[in-house]
């Protein structure tokens, strides 16, 4: 099963433009995995591995938010 986090990771690895990336949205099913993640963990029936990949996938997706922030003011200059 692919972690939640990696399609961003991959994103970034594979190259990419400030356009790219401003305008970045996580796949249908990332997000639903991610929306599993929150549900389990707020029923108390997350997993320490899925904790885990929860916790991963937040900082990259607050790193995201940082470089869509930075990709945006590039852009506009």
């Amino acid at each position: 099963m692919l972690r939640a986090y990696t399609e961003i990771v991959d994103f970034i690895a594979a190259g990419t433009t400030p356009t790219a990336v401003a305008s970045f949205v996580p796949s249908d099913e990332t997000k639903q995995r991610v929306a599993d993640l929150i549900a389990s963990e707020k029923a108390g029936t997350l997993s320490a591995e899925g904790k885990a990949e929860l916790d991963h996938f937040l900082e990259v997706e607050h790193i995201m938010r940082l470089a869509k922030a930075k990709a945006r003011k590039i852009t506009a200059e």
